[in-house]
């Protein structure tokens, strides 16, 4: 079964060498070869896996190249020019190997005065860069981005290639992948509502729709083992906390965790038996039935499964399950999330949810306390509660716009240390830049639903750069 963070994505490098120039500059062609090394090992060190980088100078040699990456099934090509190239000399080979790619340009640090042909020349240049960029619009391939920078001890190339590179994990993860979705909307929530046809258009996904009756039917077919193994990692994962002031808080029953417990058995069953990378649901159910019971007790159990990297999304929400799966594959977590109360005093804003959550991202051990009531929903048992680490933060929503077609918004802030509510859920102190009224319009008036994924790190540029390899345009708000 595919996660968000089981595999990582496969590379590859064609490195492209312009061959009249060989004869006249002796050495040249491998100087250019040994240079290319510094870029190879800043794309080694992001971990992905990089299939052995390839050298052309001629239309048949970058053609075979190209057809071996298409082999190798990749996620991305840098197409890597050393110095000036003829487009000519590399585009069939960049086209035969079918995946998105990204024009690199180099030039070294070098000292202009006294500066011969030679020298120049061998140094790389920024010549060859609109040429290509030009040659594969041309060619109906644009690339996805250009990077231009010197790769020897240089940050900001290095971050550039990380990003790429992230961002390109995160297009393989949901190659294949398929998601769950149980129940309905919450009834009412009009930005809830997707059409998952849209879902595979727009990422690449399938949705497949479970039922309650099979989530019901493995939960009450809990073992007494498999109980007490959950039962175990629960007490490994969580510290208890008594009932807080708040009247809808309860001291923890054993009864309770002990069904939170059983019913997140049958979910990781419902999650494997259905091969599931993400699981958006909703159910209501009535007279305090075994449907309403294992619905209004999923938090505990989606909360150990998405930390697992398999995003689960309350309220029927699709949109923020594919947000808090793509955050998670670039490796910033995901909790589901939306924006609760403002601190006018200090610009701050409590952002979180009843779950599910991501306990990667906690700032200490999570906690799980009693609810007499799942406020807003039926039931009551048990719910996770923690704040993110504190630190640099991001909120990332996957929005529609009137025709239906997605696109992503992103917003960089920071998580601060402050008091939240005890109230057994995820609540974070999120600052989005001194004028949170000003940051309150404009999220708004993106379009996103009012949900998102709550990630570590700033993730932003890895956003954009996830929407240029899949063809999804990306709004940032801060």
């Amino acid at each position: 079964m595919k996660t968000s963070i089981s595999d990582r994505a496969t590379v590859g490098i064609m490195i492209c060498g312009h061959k009249e120039y060989w004869p006249q500059f002796p050495g040249m062609k491998e100087a250019m070869i040994q240079y290319s090394e510094n870029f190879v090992r800043l794309v080694r060190a992001s971990g992905v896996n990089v299939c052995d980088p390839v050298f052309v100078d001629t239309v048949e040699d970058a053609y075979r190249a190209g057809v071996e990456f298409k082999t190798s099934d990749i996620d991305l090509l840098f197409v890597y020019l050393t110095t000036y190239v003829a487009s000519g000399r590399y585009m069939l080979g960049a086209l035969a190997a079918g995946c998105p790619l990204v024009i690199v340009g180099t030039q070294n640090r070098i000292r202009m005065e006294g500066l011969d042909m030679q020298n120049l020349t061998a140094s790389g240049s920024p010549c060859p860069l609109p040429e290509a960029y030009s040659a594969f619009v041309r060619c109906g391939k644009p690339a996805a981005g250009v990077i231009f920078d010197y790769m020897d001890d240089n940050p900001r190339a290095a971050k550039e290639v990380e990003e790429w590179c992230r961002a390109a994990d995160a297009a393989h993860a949901f190659k294949g992948t398929i998601f769950g979705y149980m129940g309905h909307s919450y009834e009412g929530m009009l930005d809830m509502n997707f059409d998952p046809t849209a879902v595979t258009h727009a990422v690449g996904a399938h949705v497949k729709f479970v039922e309650m009756c099979e989530l019901v039917d493995y939960i009450e077919k809990c073992t007494p083992d498999e109980l007490q193994a959950k039962l175990e990692e629960i007490d490994n994962t969580f510290v208890r906390m008594s009932k807080s002031y708040d009247r809808v808080t309860k001291d923890i029953d054993n009864s309770d965790v002990e069904w939170a417990a059983q019913v997140a058995v049958g979910l990781d069953k419902l999650i494997y038996n259905n091969n599931l990378s993400g699981f958006a649901y909703y159910y209501m159910g009535e007279n305090n039935s075994i449907y309403e019971r294992a619905a209004s007790n999923l938090m505990v159990g989606n909360s150990l499964m998405t930390t697992k990297g398999i995003s689960m999304a309350g309220e029927g929400d699709m949109k923020t399950c594919l947000a808090m799966y793509l955050t998670s594959a670039l490796g910033c977590g995901g909790s589901f999330a939306e924006l609760c109360l403002v601190n006018w005093d200090n610009n701050t804003m409590i952002v979180g949810h009843d779950g599910p959550h991501d306990i990667r991202i906690s700032d200490k051990k999570p906690t799980i306390r009693g609810l007499s009531i799942q406020h807003g929903k039926k039931g009551y048992g048990v719910s996770v509660e923690f704040s993110i680490k504190h630190g640099p933060m991001s909120m990332v929503a996957m929005a529609q716009d009137v025709n239906g077609k997605y696109y992503l918004v992103v917003a960089e802030g920071e998580s601060r240390e402050g008091w939240v509510p005890p109230v057994g859920n995820t609540l974070t102190n999120a600052w989005f830049g001194d004028d949170i009224h000003q940051f309150m319009i404009d999220w708004t008036m993106s379009g996103v639903s009012h949900h998102a994924s709550l990630a570590i790190g700033h993730c932003a540029g890895m956003v954009v750069k996830f929407g240029k390899l899949i063809g999804m345009d990306v709004v940032k708000i801060r």
